[in-house]
């Protein structure tokens, strides 16, 4: 398993503020786009690279979504 961290893509909510992080819980980085992609209002683009990429022990696949909170 491994985590991939996305600082910032372009859109990750259907929020007003629609950029933010995304970190994934996968075997592959394919992966890790289709479950980000699969949860509503996220788009990882193909040009958007994970910044991050570390094995970790066990766990199961986990997708967190952390929205541009803006500036309010």
């Amino acid at each position: 398993m491994k985590v991939f961290v996305w600082h910032m893509v372009g859109k990750c909510t259907d929020r007003y503020h629609q950029d933010g992080g995304v970190v994934v819980f996968a075997e592959t980085e394919q992966r890790a786009r289709e479950l980000a992609n699969s949860t509503e209002g996220c788009a990882i683009q193909p040009h958007e690279a994970p910044d991050d990429v570390r094995a970790v022990d066990g766990g199961s696949e986990a997708v967190y979504i952390m929205p541009n909170a803006g500036c309010c």
